[in-house]
């Protein structure tokens, strides 16, 4: 009875919100196009060269303030892919990425799996990727229309001949005549004293003003007589509402106050003949008086109405609390799992970048395995990291630790890219830095010269920085446990970035959240005492490591390789701590170069 009673307290609400629900669900719909005569098969070069164009728009959406971008990636003559994204243009750069975004993470793969040719239209966005180049040309077809679905109320003629000449005489011609990265524009008209229209029209960038003009002028002669709707082409949109649909500050003048937006049942994606008007019934009722007998039946069936109503509410209610932690669940694992498809690479394309993991190739060596360096077909530089087979993890969990890596972005870090499993391999794709680890200057005589000590300062903030962000700023916090010169690389302007953290989550060790292990990884020298005596690590153990490694870029001295015929100790922080008991701790700075070292 109390539950009974809450549904009827709520039952108002439950309509309205039942309503705006149904007017946001319309507001967020896509439109697209599938062709179902090109598909490719999974783990071809086609999925490869797809997944990286979804990761390139994604990538240059999150900075582009212009919302247009297009690019190509693969051989031409081999299962090449061109792809573009299109904003329109009052988005800005987080709504854009946000939507260019969902189009590939949750759009394509469940609207288009496998289809070589795709377009998806958003509110915000456009996304196209096709196997043969469109660039630069004027496609107004496959269009997809969506229109209210109520009616006009007055003259149909003259509200769309007002229309029309909006988009016709002013839209059209903005949009083709402006500059390389705005073909948009906006307007509106006041069709009566209190009813203004809305417009928008856009073109992709790439055509010229005159296919741009033809592109509008084609999707305009498609209107239907609609109160609003849109016309999606794949080069070019055209929009007009009764409301302002848009961010009115686009607008070339001052805007009429803004009316609310005209119900509706959400629009219908398809050129579908136009339902009849339901006709409005004479309210007037002269003297007539109903009879008593008619307002108790009335009422009864109002009342029977209202029961019905209210158990299917309650039915509904209980069906969605049932189901929605599995649709939740089954979502979020769809959508990691797509996400994880993205990030991976084919062996062949790895084994051909590194020429079969050749010794040439070979970068070093690591406590999971070899790192080489690597081209793409595409000219861009990787590192492969050759995990070793001793890792016995299944794909699904080998993803889940990937994604949780990949996840870690921060400028002192080393960017993970991607991976590629298969029964006999599994490998890690990492950003290739050009002048290789910090161990090839503090511990090389030339090199040496070129890190003054301003250099070795910042380095040491930059790995501190990278460090910080692994043990407290990131979501999940990444204990190093092997960090040490060899582990910290060195990009084009000597700023460090931190590798291999992580790599013992995604090698299969240690997924409990125990701090203790059996299976002890790192450098001695480099490792804390309770790390390297009773496996016990924790961000202290890190904190160490760092300590040892400040120590190394300050003296130009290994941890471990003190000449015992100069020094009557072995490793290096026996001989910090000695200088420092016997008041000279200048001479444990490296003297090279002219280094200098201040004591405040």
């Amino acid at each position: 009875m109390y539950k009974s009673s809450c549904l009827l307290a709520f039952l108002p609400v439950l309509i309205i919100v039942t309503i705006i629900h149904q007017s946001t669900t319309a507001s967020a719909q896509f439109a697209h196009f599938c062709s179902n005569d090109t598909m490719f098969t999974n783990g071809s070069t086609y999925q490869t060269n797809l997944n990286t164009l979804f990761r390139t728009l994604a990538s240059n959406a999150t900075n582009n303030p212009s919302g247009f971008y297009r690019t190509t990636v693969g051989n031409p003559s081999i299962e090449a892919v061109y792809g573009e994204y299109l904003c329109t243009g009052d988005q800005n750069i987080s709504s854009c990425h946000q939507c260019v975004a969902t189009a590939i993470t949750t759009g394509i793969p469940t609207i288009c799996p496998n289809m070589k040719v795709a377009i998806l239209w958003y509110d915000e966005c456009l996304v196209r990727y096709s196997n043969s180049s469109f660039f630069n040309n004027m496609d107004n077809l496959p269009a997809r229309i969506a229109w209210h679905a109520s009616d006009i109320i007055g003259d149909k003629i003259q509200y769309m001949d007002v229309v029309t000449n909006m988009i016709s005489n002013v839209i059209a011609v903005q949009a083709a005549e402006g500059g390389l990265f705005k073909k948009f524009a906006t307007d509106f008209v006041n069709y009566s004293a209190i009813q203004p229209i809305y417009g928008l029209g856009q073109c992709t960038p790439d055509l010229n003003p005159n296919d741009c003009y033809q592109c509008l002028n084609s999707s305009i002669q498609l209107f239907h007589e609609k109160p609003g709707g849109r016309v999606l082409a794949p080069s070019c949109i055209v929009r007009f509402e009764a409301y302002p649909f848009f961010n009115l500050s686009y607008l070339p003048q001052a805007p009429p106050p803004s009316p609310s937006p005209l119900p509706s049942l959400g629009p219908s994606l398809s050129l579908a003949s136009d339902s009849k008007p339901i006709p409005i019934p004479n309210n007037s009722n002269g003297n007539k008086k109903i009879s008593t007998k008619v307002i108790v039946a009335i009422i009864i069936a109002s009342l029977l109405l209202f029961s019905v109503v209210l158990c299917l509410i309650c039915i509904c209610l209980l069906k969605i609390k049932a189901r929605k932690l599995d649709v939740s669940t089954h979502a979020e694992t769809t959508n990691q799992d797509f996400i994880a498809d993205s990030l991976q690479y084919d062996f062949a394309t790895l084994l051909n970048a590194t020429n079969n993991f050749s010794d040439e190739n070979k970068l070093g060596e690591g406590g999971f395995g070899g790192v080489y360096k690597g081209t793409l077909s595409n000219g861009q530089l990787i590192a492969v990291k050759r995990l070793s087979a001793s890792s016995s993890q299944g794909i699904q969990e080998f993803k889940t630790e990937v994604l949780v890596v990949a996840k870690l972005q921060h400028r002192n870090l080393v960017r993970l890219l991607g991976f590629c499993y298969t029964e006999q391999e599994k490998l890690l794709v990492y950003e290739y830095v050009r002048n290789k680890s910090l161990d090839n200057f503090i511990f090389e005589q030339e090199n040496r010269q070129l890190l003054d000590w301003e250099r070795r300062y910042n380095i040491i903030k930059g790995i501190a920085r990278g460090l910080l962000y692994l043990h407290h700023d990131s979501q999940l916090r990444i204990i190093h446990r092997d960090l040490k010169a060899s582990n910290i690389l060195l990009d084009d302007d000597l700023n460090p970035k931190i590798s291999d953290f992580g790599t013992s989550r995604i090698f299969g060790v240690d997924h409990s959240q125990s701090n203790y292990t059996n299976i002890v990884v790192g450098t001695y020298g480099y490792m804390a005492p309770e790390y390297a005596l009773q496996g016990q690590f924790s961000i202290k153990s890190d904190a160490y490591s760092f300590g040892v490694l400040v120590l190394e870029i300050i003296s130009g001295r290994k941890a471990t390789s003190l000449n015992q015929a100069t020094h009557d100790v072995q490793d290096l922080l026996s001989y910090a701590w000695r200088q420092w008991e016997e008041g000279t701790p200048l001479e444990f700075v490296d003297p090279t170069n002219n280094t200098r070292f201040m004591l405040k």
